[in-house]
């Protein structure tokens, strides 16, 4: 793994920044009350959990061959680490401001500078390989100052 002389930096979310990773879940505001977002179609079942994440640096990502996974922001503030399926070492950090759903087989991590909640859903049952940076990647939150 290659070191950074600098701390990541996030970037905003934007479905055109995000699309390499999957899709920034998004409602029509002038569309009805109750509108799907996203569409899984190769589920077999699915688990919804809550995601308390403690403030660090990015430690490990990992990613699932067998379930997208959709993350929404509940309490605090949080980022999403993410990098494609064939360069886990080329991390990009997004604020996660809007609900969003990671394709299969993304490498990610939730990361926060203070407590925040994430609820997720995905798969029933789900397999995953995690890749523990060594060492792990410094990041800046420039919403919070220095």
């Amino acid at each position: 793994m290659t070191t950074r002389s600098a701390p990541l930096i996030p970037r905003p979310l934007t479905p055109e920044a995000f699309a390499p990773y999957g899709e920034v879940l998004r409602r029509d505001p002038e569309g009805e009350l109750f509108q799907p977002l996203h569409t899984e179609g190769q589920s077999r079942g699915w688990r919804v959990a809550l995601l308390d994440c403690r403030p660090g640096p990015v430690r490990r990502v990992h990613r699932h061959p067998d379930s997208e996974e959709c993350f929404a922001l509940l309490q605090g503030r949080a980022c999403i680490a993410v990098a494609a399926p064939d360069t886990p070492e080329e991390i990009q950090l997004f604020f996660l401001e809007e609900p969003i759903c990671i394709r299969r087989n993304v490498w990610h991590e939730v990361v926060s500078r203070e407590q925040a909640r994430i609820f997720i859903a995905e798969n029933a049952e789900i397999s995953g390989e995690p890749l523990f940076l060594d060492p792990p990647i410094a990041w800046r939150d420039p919403r919070m100052g220095p």
